[in-house]
């Protein structure tokens, strides 16, 4: 499997104060360049195309798009994805998209991934890119001073900037500290490193980078194969990922409740069906009973329980 990674360069290439960003999309086999004291400057990867292809799914719509080195990725766009017009920072509507379109989608290189090429990818973040509206977008977690952790852009924040939480209400600039920032900006100086006014700043909710590690180091040693299938244990990783957990010992099951987001899963071992809020939804494979009081559910639902589906 090719496995699709990216580096953001800044190209200053005008003579005045101010000049355009670009962004280039490369191989991760080709170029990998990540400082160590800076690796965690974002929770996101990055993939960078033109759309081939669009089809409606199930609760999404799979967009196909190729990178400039020929890497497909298969991006599944559900009503959670956060899908912007980058040089109009604005919200734009996935019955837009278009064959053809430039687009910039980001993933949280934390989550399980299917190991399949093309690249399935449900996608956090996704942008279309409008040479006649120019605009770029870093998404990157900042310092104190709100220069990026890469040391590649400074947000100088003014009364004209825009701040949002991720659910499109304003906040104060002091929401903003300890957040993953989407920043939509069209200019910068030519200083390094480069700074810039932004247009408008999106603090991302998501949990810490910490908890992600804690859940995958739970399944690293505590899972088993069931056939090519790796099979995860219930209550560890839902109590860990802020789950109430209750035994349904009546039909032998469990049911998960996340107020927080009004998720409810309706569990029962030995049965491939289960029940998300109203709707019902299938396992690989169904639950199982091991040594007499674990459940363990295929590996897939991790992502239902991160409300990627």
């Amino acid at each position: 499997m090719k496995k699709i990674g990216a580096v953001a360069l800044t190209a200053l290439l005008a003579s005045s104060t101010w000049v355009t960003t670009y962004s280039v999309q490369a191989k991760e086999d080709v170029i990998h360049v990540v400082k160590e004291d800076v690796q965690d400057a974002s929770v996101y990867m990055k993939a960078t195309g033109v759309i081939t292809n669009i089809e409606n799914r199930e609760n999404a719509r799979m967009v196909t798009v190729e990178g400039e080195e020929g890497i497909i990725t298969n991006f599944m766009i559900t009503n959670d994805t956060l899908l912007f017009h980058s040089g109009k920072a604005e919200s734009y509507g996935v019955d837009k998209l278009k064959k053809g379109m430039k687009v910039e989608g980001y993933y949280d290189k934390y989550k399980p991934m299917i190991l399949i090429y093309p690249a399935q990818i449900t996608p956090e973040l996704f942008f279309v890119m409008d040479e006649e509206h120019a605009g770029s977008v870093k998404v990157a977690k900042f310092d104190e001073t709100f220069l990026s952790l890469d040391g590649e852009l400074k947000l100088n924040i003014g009364e004209e900037t825009v701040l949002l939480n991720q659910q499109g209400r304003k906040i104060q600039q002091a929401d903003l500290k300890g957040k993953e920032l989407v920043v939509f900006y069209t200019i910068t100086t030519r200083s390094l490193p480069p700074q810039t006014p932004p247009t408008k700043i999106i603090a991302l909710d998501r949990l810490d980078t910490e908890t992600y590690r804690i859940v995958m180091d739970i399944i690293e040693k505590d899972h088993y194969m069931k056939g090519d299938v790796r099979m995860i244990p219930l209550r560890k990783v839902a109590e860990e990922l802020g789950y109430l957990v209750l035994s349904r010992g009546e039909v032998s099951g469990a049911i998960l409740t996340k107020e927080s987001e009004n998720r409810s899963f309706t569990i029962t071992r030995g049965t491939k069906s289960y029940g998300l809020n109203k709707s019902i939804r299938q396992f690989a494979v169904a639950p199982e009973l091991i040594g007499g009081n674990k459940t363990y559910v295929s590996e897939e639902f991790l992502n239902m329980l991160l409300g990627d589906e």
